[in-house]
Parts: structure tokens; C-alpha cells; sequence
């Protein structure tokens, strides 16, 4: 997944836009969009370039790091309230907070009461709550818990909010636990909320069998039962639930969909394929313009025999093929000739250098002329002799 146009605005909107590098108060500089990677000194930027190092530069490293640890799917707007809290915490942060573990353990609720405890900062030496960070949580929070189906109704009547007093989760008992309430439509109908309060193991395992469905094209799976209340903090997965997971994943009889192996012969062995069936699902007049085939015992090992005759009455239609034989001057001919030529100029070359050696040089290029000759010469007398081996030796 990639962030969103909704989730750089929620980005840009909290971190803001520097054209000109400031001075962070530890160490370092910090310009654009939050960039500190390769600000420096005196660095200025327009939005358009801080918007793109934004984009290319700074959140991969955050989305990639939120598919590796986060196991459970999430939504869109769920993803990109993840990657501005992670943005803005630290990626070791990130991985440190408590968040991961609720998201992987499919309380959602919990996952988005952890960022909400990011809100502090140190001031003067002191942990206070910034009225910035958590305006900024406040927003992530927001847009993490809203619903792709839209807002779900919780008239104040019926669930009345009460202040945790500064009680923990693992304090205050199941009754604690999170809940997630669907939205009502008009019609008094309930839609249900997504189906991620599943523990990781049941998360883990939808995800998978949809993610094979949509590989091989099949039908999407059928929804799930509703969810039951997620486990306590600190409770792992359950034999049992091992179990249903990997029931998910090959269906509720593992042996009715998983067909014991027919006997037959060993593998290496020549085995024969029956003609293939009609397919049911097509009806009968779909294909009524196509003659019928007749069926055929296909056998995919059976040795091939090659007829000579044939094989040589296609070779006289279409030429020989064994252009390199050699009996054909007109193969080996011009390197034969070039490999002479090169010899004859090696020749030459040293004759002359050696009958120049005794004698006074009158001019430069005398001198040269020797051996430029014996060198091109040898040079062309190896190639040519090296290409006329090949056409003499080579039967294609």
C-alpha cells in the first residue's frame, strides 16, 4: 500500500512547510515537508520539490516498514494514519510502541488508545503534554478509527464515556477490552465493521487465502462469522485457534478437499493422460459451431521416430543446411585468401625492416614502414587463419 492523497494532507498539514533549513535544537537541520536526511546549511526549497522528497524519499522506508510488522490487513485510511504517527514518532519508535502488538493481535481500538499515549514531549526537562502533538494525535486517532462505510452512531445515551482514572488496560480487567460498533443504516439494518478483530493468527490466515484467490481468479472467500471479543493482553493463540486457521485456509473438511493420491506408477515412469472431459459449466449449444473433436490418448513420453527419407527430401527442397562444410570454396575461400594475404605482408614487413637496418635512413617514415607491414600483416594472417579453421572444422 501507498499513502494516500488524504494522508500527505494530513501529513504536510502537522509538519509544515520550510522553504529555508532551520536549525533543529539538538543537531542537525530540518527543511520541506519534515526532512532532515539531507538538509544542511543554507539549503532552500520550493514546495513542489519538498512535496516530492516527501513522497519519494521519506515515507517509503515508513510504508515498507508498517507491511513488514503489521500482519493484520488494513484499510486505507488506517495505513495512512499509521504512517503519519510513525513519520512522526521514529521508524525504532514505532517498532517500540505498543501499537504493533494491538494491530497484530486485531484490537484496533487498543492500537489507536497507544497512539494517543504518544502525546508527550520533553520541555525544559520535563515530560508535558504539547498541545501540538496531541492535536496531531488526535487527528491520526480520527482518521485510523474512521470507517470506510462511513460514521457509526453512538448517541451518548446509550454508551456513556467514562475517564480511565489512570487505569491501565492490564489493571482494569476484561471489562477494558475494546468493542467495535458498526454503523445502522435507515433501514434498520446493521452493516457490520470490518472483520479485523481477529486475533493474528485468523488475520494472518484470511489474508492469505485472499491474496491465493485473488492469484488464481477464484471467487472472493465468503464473509466471516462475526468476530468473537479479542484475547486478553498477554494471551497468545490457542492450539485451537492454530487449528482453525489452518482450517480457514483449506476449508472446513480437510479431507474432502484434499483427495488421498491415486496408486500408480512411481515418478520416471511412463504414465498416459486420458482425453479431457467436456467442460459442465459451459452449456451446450456455447460451442455448437465447432466441430467435435475426436478424443485422443495423448502420451507425453513416447520416443519420437524420425524418418530419414523425409528428412533428407526436406533437405534437397530447402538447400543443405551445412553451409560449413569443407567441400564449399566459397566458405573457407576468402578466409584462405586474406590469411594469404596477411602472411605475404608479414613477410614483407620483416624482409624490409631487416634489409633497412644496415643501411642510412634518409627518411622518418622509413623506419615505420618495416614494421607497420609485419604487424598488420601478422595481425591479418592470425584472424583470417583463425576464421578459415573455424570454416573448415565446423559441421552445423
Amino acid at each position: 500500500m501507498r499513502t494516500s492523497a488524504q494522508g500527505l494532507e494530513l501529513i504536510q498539514s502537522f509538519e509544515g512547510f520550510r522553504p529555508r533549513a532551520a536549525r533543529l535544537p539538538g543537531s542537525g537541520w530540518l527543511i520541506g515537508y519534515g526532512h532532515t536526511a539531507t538538509a544542511r546549511s543554507g539549503l532552500q526549497m520550493t514546495p513542489r520539490d519538498a512535496a516530492l522528497i516527501l513522497i519519494d524519499h521519506d515515507l517509503p522506508p515508513i510504508e515498507q516498514l508498517i507491511a513488514e510488522r503489521v500482519l493484520s490487513p488494513l484499510s486505507q485510511n488506517e495505513f495512512d494514519a499509521l504512517v503519519s504517527f510513525a513519520f512522526n514518532i521514529g521508524g525504532e519508535a514505532f517498532i517500540s510502541s505498543g501499537v504493533i502488538a494491538s494491530l497484530n493481535a486485531g484490537d484496533r481500538a487498543g492500537a489507536a488508545d497507544a497512539m494517543w499515549a504518544w502525546r508527550l514531549a520533553n520541555v525544559s526537562g520535563e515530560l508535558r503534554v504539547v498541545d501540538a502533538i496531541a492535536r496531531r494525535r488526535a487527528a491520526e486517532v480520527a482518521h485510523f478509527l474512521e470507517h470506510p462505510a462511513g460514521r457509526a452512531a453512538v448517541p451518548g445515551a446509550w454508551v456513556r464515556p467514562l475517564a480511565r482514572q489512570g487505569l491501565d488496560d492490564e489493571d482494569a480487567g476484561p471489562a477494558a477490552r475494546s468493542v467495535v460498533i458498526g454503523s445502522r443504516t435507515s433501514a434498520g439494518t446493521e452493516v457490520p465493521p470490518p472483520a479485523t478483530t481477529d486475533n493474528a493468527t485468523q488475520a494472518a490466515a484470511r489474508a492469505v487465502s485472499e491474496r491465493i484467490a485473488r492469484i488464481l481468479g477464484e471467487a472472493p472467500p465468503q464473509p466471516p462469522a462475526p468476530p468473537t471479543p479479542p484475547p486478553g493482553p498477554g494471551d497468545g493463540p490457542t492450539p485451537e485457534e492454530i487449528t482453525d486457521a489452518v482450517k480457514a485456509l483449506v476449508g472446513d473438511d480437510p479431507g474432502a478437499t484434499m483427495s488421498p493420491r491415486p496408486k500408480g506408477p512411481p515418478e520416471g515412469i511412463e504414465r498416459r493422460r486420458s482425453a479431457r472431459a467436456p467442460n459442465p459449466a459451459l452449456p451446450d449449444d456455447a460451442l455448437a459451431f465447432l466441430p467435435l473433436a475426436e478424443a485422443v490418448v495423448v502420451d507425453d513420453l513416447e520416443v519420437v521416430q524420425i524418418n530419414e527419407r523425409d528428412l533428407e527430401r526436406a533437405i534437397q527442397e530447402n538447400g543443405d543446411t551445412d553451409t560449413a562444410s569443407p567441400g564449399k570454396l566459397s566458405v573457407w575461400g576468402p578466409y584462405a585468401l586474406l590469411s594469404g594475404l596477411g602472411l605475404v605482408g608479414l613477410i614483407a614487413g620483416a624482409q624490409r625492416y631487416l634489409k633497412q637496418a644496415g643501411q642510412p635512413v634518409l627518411q622518418q617514415s622509413d623506419i615505420y614502414a618495416g614494421p607497420v607491414l609485419a604487424l598488420g600483416g601478422g595481425f591479418l594472417f592470425l584472424i583470417s587463419s583463425y576464421y578459415l579453421y573455424r570454416a573448415l572444422t565446423r559441421h552445423d
